[in-house]
């Protein structure tokens, strides 16, 4: 097979055909590397939005439970203490 090919490459190069093949491959090879980095800049930017929604979220979280009730008078405090240890 490969013998096969170096032959037919041998003849397209005394005909001259040989600049036009390899330039029809480049002309793939080409097209195939510009697919693939486009899929790849597409992939770095969903990955981008994810994590800066999961941060966003994180902060949420961060936000809200940093954040604790005032109580206004003991009462209160002594009442949730008896209904807790009451569970």
């Amino acid at each position: 097979m490969k013998g096969l090919v170096k032959l037919i490459g041998m003849i397209l190069g005394i005909l001259g055909l040989s600049g036009k093949a390899s330039s029809a491959k480049k002309r793939k090879v080409k097209a195939i590397d510009k697919q693939l980095k486009t899929t790849a800049k597409k992939k770095k930017v969903a990955i981008k939005k994810k994590a800066k929604s999961i941060e966003e979220e994180i902060n949420e979280v961060k936000k809200t439970s940093s954040k604790r009730k005032k109580i206004a008078n003991s009462k209160d405090a002594e009442d949730f203490l008896r209904k807790f240890a009451k569970k």
